[in-house]
């Protein structure tokens, strides 16, 4: 399955997930009806005195009382709807409030510690390998289990967990194996299914707890009732029974609740195993995780209370339950090593192959790479058309000669491949330090956008530098104007990955600050009232990740087919980037709109308009479901593979567009 395929099925399995959510709140109501008629007809059996005014105040002896079932009804619906929907709201700041309340903390983007630099770089590399922002990375400290987890919404507001176990215990290349596969995760829209059976069983957990304490409270009353009170005695017991009854509903609904979560995860396990080793081309450094998993004593045990709640979520089994949520080590393994005999399984597990950790290993880990790095893409001149648009970058820049397929296009979305993580650890390491250390702080990222921003000749940017030393933060200011010598001098290639590194650091901005900044990149790419495709790029990408984070929401309502118009503004776009011969262009665009399945359109013109214009299509596009995301990615592929090779300005455009798309594109260098 491709990208599209896999949110589609999530998707589904939203779907599935609510019908069962339905089955189990009929089962609570009618749990709930019987225990209540019960206690009210088994009340009237014991005070046969009072029985005829009970039943005039309380309505007929019979089991079936269609008012009392639908208050009851309203009452459970109530109780554990508004249960879901507290747990649901109380995470819906994305993955970070999950994080905290698992014991985890925040690691610095710029930390030197080896043994969190480890995973930051890991975590890093794979991002920018599959085109996703660079989450958050949090440390469990005092787990000393081998566990891991990825929590959120949608990909911008991700984060990753892992267990100090996690990191010291593997080496490198199992720490890639099982980030890998919670970065499968992320990319399969399995986050927000987590999050939601999370405030299931959240809300059936309530109807138990109601009754524990309405069981507490009977009990203290009964201590305090004096026994010659007329009808203390017959309440309280009724409580005390309404109390227990309730303890038992609320511990079968949530062993209900249990068994969905483990039937809903258990198969996503072995697809994030599978995903893990297609991303990294080694099955032996997660399935040399899973081993270590079974051959320590702490394994993947997670100690914290709330554990069991997220149980679901954990990279391996992470608390012992009724119901796993996990397959079994032994199956995951032989799964993903072939020559893993079944009958070693006992033997090898329990013998297992811990790692020894000290400091030279960690340092050792945060800085060498799992396997050798993939050479150098085969360059070829940028046009003189690219200098005069983007006058952003420097003019000797190299491109890659070869434009993926229609075909490769959609399977490549949401799966990077080996030599897209190798080339992001290339690209990292190539990056001069300062500028590395720079993106990773908030005050520092500032400094580096804005340098992206100003223009290359530096005489030419007076007017910009005229606005940062009015506007901007003093520090920031003097950040910009060292980080611009630097700038200048980066290949474009390595422009957009920088951008990137700096989304996590901006998300620390205060609201305040974040409305300067905003207003910053505004004013610096229209210092010179023209925009040039890379500033416009720039912007895309940063707004669009950065945006909802501070309170901007995108409209969410789904548009089921593309307009033709907006469908007609991308392409042209496109098409126009990859060339400035009329008849190219006119053929890539034709190309396109026949690889989308869409009737002739007319190629729209790349003028003073064109980037007003792709903003509000994008916006439209942005909306629409996977399988005509996935023709328009088809379609935008055959544009620009139309004369077999694809330009620095075609990269550009084609991640601002698959960034709005909410299709993370891996990296083309």
């Amino acid at each position: 399955m491709n990208f599209f395929e896999h949110q589609d099925r999530a998707r589904r399995k939203t779907g599935k997930l609510v019908g069962l959510f339905v089955v189990a709140m009929a089962g609570l109501i009618v749990g709930t009806y019987v225990l209540v008629m019960s206690l009210y007809l088994g009340g009237l059996e014991q005070a046969p005195q009072q029985r005829e005014a009970l039943v005039d105040q309380l309505g007929p002896d019979t089991f079936w009382r269609p008012d009392i079932f639908v208050g009851v009804s309203l009452a459970v619906f109530l109780i554990v709807g508004g249960g879901s929907l507290y747990k649901t709201a109380q995470l819906s700041g994305g993955g970070e409030p999950l994080a905290l309340s698992l014991g985890g903390h925040r690691l610095l983007n710029d930390s030197v510690d080896p043994v969190e630099r480890k995973i930051l770089n890991v975590v890093e590399e794979m991002a920018l390998a599959s085109g996703l922002p660079v989450p958050p990375v949090f440390m469990m400290e005092r787990e000393r289990g081998i566990n891991a987890f990825a929590a959120g919404y949608h990909p911008e507001d991700a984060v990753i967990g892992v267990t100090r176990g996690c990191v010291e215990q593997l080496s490198r290349d199992e720490l890639q194996g099982v980030i890998a596969h919670e970065f499968s995760h992320i990319l399969n829209g399995d986050m927000r299914l987590n999050i939601r059976l999370i405030g299931i069983v959240h809300g059936i957990l309530i109807v138990g707890l109601i009754g524990y304490y309405t069981m507490r409270i009977a009990a203290a009353s009964g201590g305090g009732r004096s026994n010659n009170q007329k009808g203390g005695g017959g309440i309280v017991l009724i409580s005390l029974g309404l109390g227990v009854g309730l303890i038992v509903i609320g511990f079968i609904g949530t062993l209900v609740g249990n068994l969905i979560k483990a039937a809903v995860s258990r198969q996503r396990e072995f697809l994030a195993d599978a995903s893990a080793v297609q991303f990294t081309r080694d099955p032996n450094g997660i399935a040399g995780a899973l081993k270590k998993i079974g051959g320590l004593n702490l394994g993947s045990k997670v100690k914290i209370a709330k554990a069991a709640e997220a149980s679901h979520m954990f990279f391996a089994e992470g608390v012992s339950e009724l119901f796993a949520t996990h397959p079994p080590l032994a199956k995951r393994i032989a799964r993903i090593d072939m020559f893993w005999q079944a009958e070693m399984a006992a033997e090898e597990v329990t013998r297992g192959t811990p790692a020894t950790h000290s400091p030279a290993f960690a340092q050792a880990g945060a800085v060498g790479f799992a396997g050798s790095v993939a050479g150098p893409a085969p360059s070829g001149s940028v046009s003189p058309e690219s200098k005069i648009i983007d006058r952003n970058v420097p003019v000797n820049e190299t491109v890659p000669p070869a434009a993926p397929s229609p075909e490769q296009a959609v399977e490549a979305i949401g799966k990077p491949t080996p030599q897209q993580i190798a080339r992001s650890h290339e690209l990292l390491e190539s990056l001069p330090e300062k500028l590395r250390e720079a993106a990773r702080e908030p005050y520092g990222a500032r400094g580096v956008v804005y340098a992206l921003l100003l223009d290359a000749d530096f005489t030419s940017c007076q007017q910009q530098f005229e606005r940062l030393a009015a506007e901007a933060d003093p520090a920031v200011y003097r950040s910009t104007i060292e980080l611009h010598k630097l700038i200048v001098t980066l290949p474009r290639k390595s422009r957009l990955p920088l951008v990137d590194i700096c989304l996590g650091p901006l998300k620390d901005l205060s609201p305040e600050q974040y409305e300067r900044f905003r207003e910053n990149i505004h004013a610096l790419a229209a210092a010179d009232n023209r925009l040039s495709l890379f500033e416009w790029t720039l912007q895309k990408v940063v707004l669009h990740v950065l945006d909802p984070h501070f309170g901007r929401k995108r409209k969410r309502k789904t548009n089921q087919r593309p307009a033709p118009e907006d469908v007609s503004t991308v392409l042209s776009a496109l098409a126009h980037a990859g060339s400035r011969e009329q008849d190219a262009v006119q053929s890539a665009f034709e190309r396109g709109v026949e690889a989308t399945g869409l009737p002739p359109l007319e190629l729209q013109p790349w003028d003073r308009t064109i980037f007003n214009r792709l903003n509000h299509s994008l916006d439209a596009l942005g909306r629409l479901p996977g399988k005509s995301k996935s023709k328009l990615i088809r379609g935008l592929a055959e544009t620009a593979s139309a004369d077999g090779t694809i330009t620095p300005r075609e990269i550009d455009l084609l991640r601002a567009i698959a960034t709005t798309l909410d299709c993370p594109m891996p990296l083309m260098v």
